[in-house]
């Protein structure tokens, strides 16, 4: 998905039949702000409630927010999983961050996974989203670790029994207000000016609208 290959149509054009309620994971990373930066602002949405481990930024406190202690036990939190149409999972974490391949997989696979099972059975018509990148391999044939893990991931989530499953695989992912926690290949990326190059990068205002015109 390159920025500049992408056509939105108007919102006039793709207005539901009531206000989306929706749930964004990861929300206080580069791309789930924007996430909610953009549900904020459309008026397609009704309801925002963000699932989080902790408290958002200040321009985002007004918006409901559940706060979870083990992401693998989503049992304590199946009332607030209920009803909602369509789920932004933009949690992860950069392999940079986290080498260890076991904690790694945790962080992708396992917390979408268990959040997944919840809403199967509480948020039956739910669209699910999958923030995944370009190189997920499905069948484990990835050079790197990252790769086959995210990859591990998708196959997983689409074993769930999910109503809908969206996976989005993006290239580099430019952060427009910028990462908390700046990696090498951000640094990279900006000294070499990928992020005017379409085909190597993807904004997080880009991914953001999109999932929201892909609901």
């Amino acid at each position: 998905m390159g920025n500049a290959a992408l056509t939105l149509p108007d919102e006039s054009s793709t207005q539901p039949a009531r206000p989306l309620r929706v749930a964004v994971w990861g929300a206080t990373g580069a791309a789930g702000r924007e996430v909610l930066r953009q549900c904020v602002a459309d008026a397609r949405v009704g309801e925002i409630v963000a699932f989080t481990r902790r408290p958002l930024a200040e321009e985002h406190a007004a918006i409901p927010q559940v706060h979870i202690a083990n992401f693998l036990d989503m049992s304590p939190h199946r009332r607030a999983l209920r009803g909602f149409d369509a789920v932004y999972w933009c949690l992860g974490i950069s392999q940079l961050h986290e080498p260890n391949t076991t904690a790694y997989r945790v962080i992708t696979r396992d917390f979408a996974v268990a959040a997944a099972q919840v809403l199967r059975e509480e948020s039956p018509g739910v669209v699910f989203h999958f923030l995944s990148g370009m190189g997920a391999a499905r069948n484990g044939m990835s050079p790197v670790m990252w790769g086959r893990v995210k990859g591990e991931a998708e196959k997983a989530l689409s074993e769930v029994g999910l109503s809908r499953l969206v996976v989005w695989r993006p290239t580099f992912i430019h952060s427009v207000a910028g990462r908390e926690k700046p990696t090498r290949g951000d640094r990279l990326a900006a000294a070499l000016g990928f992020r005017v190059i379409p085909l190597l990068t993807n904004s997080t205002v880009n991914i953001a609208q999109s999932m929201l015109h892909t609901t």
